[in-house]
């Protein structure tokens, strides 16, 4: 197909037959411009003095649906921004991550799209979306992935972090319909999903292109008797490349962690510390560490910390579902502006209305 520039994308996709809208926060002046000088194609314009209310609230999009005449069960917002993503599921449409806009992946990925694109040209195959997913989730849901690069949900280096997935919580009202989600949930007592996730933990092996010399999950706490990885990599060692070995206990829980979930990132980063070791000199190979679920990343940092320690060459952390910002809507008590969920300096979760910056100051407790 060719390289295609994101500019041109929009001619490319309304010779296919598709409505388009450019949604934009930007003044109608300036965006008119810019269309004009890169030549865009599309049929509608909302621009910032458009709507009384902007990204993340839905209005904007709304109001592109209605001038295209468009049927949201059919209709697709492209962004690159947390607020694009929020604003598509408040307006009922699939959202696409524009990957090769985004500029930090690692802040991207806690709200992250549907569907996550690298390349303007992967969008044109509209027929391939509901399986162009993230892996984990794809599987999950009983279907066939068309891997892609953004079947990988890239989640940050120092080490390299990588997610399969999105993981909602349970006051999150995505989180109903998440087959990753029960699956992750089951997997803490069960190994029902065991076989599935480890098909998800093959094909991301193979994806990244990365054959590390060992598999090794994070370990349970002293008081947990379950091993709950180890269904999913006895599903997946069949399907290894035979230079890739799985080791079961390479770390060791050293001591219980108190109060852990209540704490922001730094806090967190403090209790772990110390309280893993590793059991071998792993001779300058490489390791994949196992999680289920990124959330700060403060233990599976430590584990890989603790194995580089111990003479691991690199260390790449993957994990099956990467934690989402909620996406429960809640309105501001003192401007009526739809609030965010937002993070301070010390990893602490509040509620800040949207219009915090320049309207309205008010926060309330998460």
């Amino acid at each position: 197909m060719g390289k295609l520039d994101p500019h041109n994308l929009p001619a490319r996709l309304k010779a296919k037959g598709h409505d388009i809208a450019v949604v934009t926060s930007s003044p109608r002046w300036y965006a008119e411009q810019l269309i004009k000088d890169f030549g865009i194609t599309t049929d509608a314009v909302v621009a910032f003095g458009d709507t009384e209310l902007h990204k993340p609230d839905p209005e904007p999009i709304r109001v592109a649906l209605d001038q295209l005449g468009a049927d949201l069960e059919r209709a697709y917002f492209v962004g690159d921004s947390i607020a694009d993503v929020q604003a598509s599921y408040r307006a009922g449409i699939v959202s696409v991550g524009a990957g090769w806009g985004v500029r930090d992946f690692e802040k991207f990925s806690s709200s992250a799209p549907d569907v996550l694109l690298r390349k303007p040209g992967s969008l044109l195959r509209f027929s391939e979306l509901d399986r162009r997913g993230y892996l984990a989730e794809v599987l999950c849901a009983g279907k066939t992935p068309k891997i892609h690069r953004g079947s990988v949900l890239p989640c940050g280096h120092s080490p390299k972090r990588y997610s399969l997935g999105r993981y909602f919580k349970t006051e999150d009202p995505r989180h109903a319909r998440s087959a990753l989600a029960a699956s992750l949930l089951k997997l803490k007592s069960k190994d029902g999903p065991a076989e599935v996730l480890g098909q998800a933990l093959v094909a991301f092996i193979r994806r990244v292109g990365w054959t590390p010399d060992f598999v090794v999950p994070v370990p349970p706490k002293p008081n947990q008797r379950r091993r709950r990885f180890r269904a999913v990599l006895e599903a997946a060692e069949p399907l290894l490349n035979d230079d890739s070995e799985i080791e079961m206990k390479g770390l060791k829980c050293l001591r219980e962690i108190q109060g852990y979930k209540q704490k922001g990132a730094a806090e967190r980063s403090e209790l772990v510390r110390g309280a893993y070791e590793s059991r071998f000199d792993w001779d300058g190979r490489s390791v994949l560490l196992l999680d289920d679920v990124l959330t700060t990343g403060t233990t599976a940092s430590e584990c890989a910390r603790v194995l580089l320690a111990s003479n691991a060459s690199e260390v790449r952390i993957v994990t099956f579902g990467r934690d989402q910002q909620s996406f429960a809507i809640k309105t501001c008590r003192k401007c009526g502006r739809p609030m965010r969920i937002r993070t301070n300096r010390w990893g602490q979760r509040f509620w800040g209305c949207s219009g915090y910056s320049e309207y309205c100051k008010n926060t309330e407790d998460i």
